[in-house]
């Protein structure tokens, strides 16, 4: 712990020429990332992800949700008949409000005992968990990563064997009977700042390890039935894989010697705790890539103050864009460690 008042530190810190922070870093220098996925045994998919000293693990869990048990389902649609349309990379928004509707994302961040001294055994939840859970769930709905046609599971098909069978109806008619609910729970193992960038790289991640069992609608036991073959398992099929880039504003005005005043307004990209203690002002650049390889900007928070302008968020959407390129390259690279090892 720093003998000096936090602001003081980080402003005697970023006084300097060229301005560096406590933690030795540029002020738009980000930490690294490193990631290890399928780190859960007993999750359809997982991550553990660590930035700078922030560590966070994220674990996928499928269950299956009939829509029989959905208790408003047959007043907005009719189950027997309703098929997703095509997926171009887009579902419909009668598709994206199936999802938001019923719930079939659910994130949860748990911040565990002793992950930093402000979070004591046997507390309740937190106003920031909750506050982070939510963000979250904003996000997945924001950025319709998850496709519905991902998520349905239909009646039973007719095998090849059986379609030789002359009384048997070769074609029959495809019908939605259940869904499936992804729980996608964050557990904050050590919190070293910047919890949201952490807990969403570690969530789509993990998305992108999910792997679903198949599974059907079986006519006798009027139940559904999942394979238990892994090699007939299908992966979420994620459009793009988005990137957030959080940032602070430290703002002092302090008379130096001889009585002149010097004004700092320095922003800070991916804060750690010590920063985020400093600042009031904040806000969050996430974007992604389109199909033609542009990147693009998904969303934008800020709060707390308006020292940062157009100039500004045009400069962090440029730093977040290069953030994005750096969480592709681990992605790449974990892909490779993992298929090296199998």
């Amino acid at each position: 712990m720093p003998l000096i008042s936090p602001h003081a530190l980080l402003y005697a810190s970023l006084s300097q020429e060229p301005p560096l922070r406590p933690s030795s870093r540029k002020p738009s220098q980000c930490r690294p990332i490193s990631i290890n996925t399928s780190s859960l045994t007993h999750a359809n998919g997982s991550t553990l992800i660590k930035i700078g000293q922030t560590t966070a693990v994220c674990g996928v869990r499928a269950e299956i949700l009939p829509i029989h048990e959905i208790a408003n389902y047959r007043v907005n649609k009719n189950p027997e008949n309703y098929i997703p349309q095509a997926d171009h990379g887009e579902d419909s928004p009668e598709a994206d409000a199936v999802i938001r509707n019923h719930n079939l994302l659910v994130p949860n961040l748990e911040l565990a005992t002793g992950c930093s001294p402000f979070h004591l055994p046997g507390s309740p939840p937190s106003q920031e968990a909750q506050s982070l859970s939510q963000r979250l769930l904003s996000l997945l709905h924001t950025s319709h990563a998850v496709r519905l046609s991902d998520l349905c599971i239909y009646n039973e098909t007719i095998t090849d064997l059986e379609r030789e069978i002359p009384d048997i109806d070769a074609s029959p008619e495809k019908k939605l009977k259940a869904f499936w609910v992804l729980y996608i729970d964050t557990v904050v193992i050590n919190h070293d700042g910047n919890l949201f960038d952490a807990c969403a790289l570690a969530m789509f991640s993990a998305l992108r390890d999910t792997l679903l069992p198949k599974a059907w609608w079986d006519i006798d036991l009027e139940s559904v039935i999942c394979s238990p073959e892994k090699g007939q398992a299908k992966r979420l099929r994620l459009r793009g894989c988005p990137a957030p880039l959080s940032f602070l504003v430290f703002r002092s005005n302090k008379l130096e010697e001889g009585g002149t005043s010097r004004k700092i307004e320095q922003v800070l990209c991916d804060p750690d705790a010590f920063e985020e203690g400093c600042c009031r002002e904040q806000g969050c650049v996430i974007v992604d890539q389109d199909k033609k390889g542009r990147v693009f900007v998904l969303k934008i928070e800020k709060n707390g103050g308006g020292s940062v302008g157009r100039s500004g968020l045009r400069e962090l959407v440029e730093r977040a864009g290069e953030r994005w390129k750096e969480w592709q390259q681990v992605l790449v690279k974990e892909a490779g460690s993992k298929k090296s090892e199998n």
